[in-house]
């Protein structure tokens, strides 16, 4: 992981969502990069910018469709949002996805909601 996208991580966890927000922006601009995509989906969903929230984690999803991680934070968004529908495709695909147990476990435990 770049220096850069660690920084942008830090920054997030810690709420500095404008310092991480320019970070991730930076990695991006050096090329795609999934986990930056991931990462500015978190920053726009916790300052509000619902839309540019699931931009972003379609885009790193697009870069690495069988990440259980970011297939399943997206379902979680639309969990939230009460968009149920798009919630349990999602939750679905983890499953469909397999490999990390963790992930699998927390996507049925939340389709057993639907």
């Amino acid at each position: 992981m770049s220096q850069l996208l660690e920084q942008a991580h830090a920054h997030r966890l810690r709420g500095e969502y404008a310092e991480a927000e320019a970070l991730y922006r930076q990695v991006v601009a050096e090329g795609d990069n999934a986990a930056a995509y991931w990462g500015l989906g978190h920053t726009m969903m916790n300052e509000g910018d619902f839309d540019g929230c699931v931009e972003f984690f379609e885009r790193a999803i697009a870069l690495e469709p069988t990440n259980a991680l970011y297939v399943l934070d997206l379902a979680k968004f639309f969990a939230m949002l009460g968009e149920d529908e798009r919630a349990k495709q999602m939750f679905t695909r983890v499953l469909d996805i397999g490999g990390d147990e963790k992930y699998a476990s927390e996507a049925k435990k939340q389709l057993l909601y639907y």
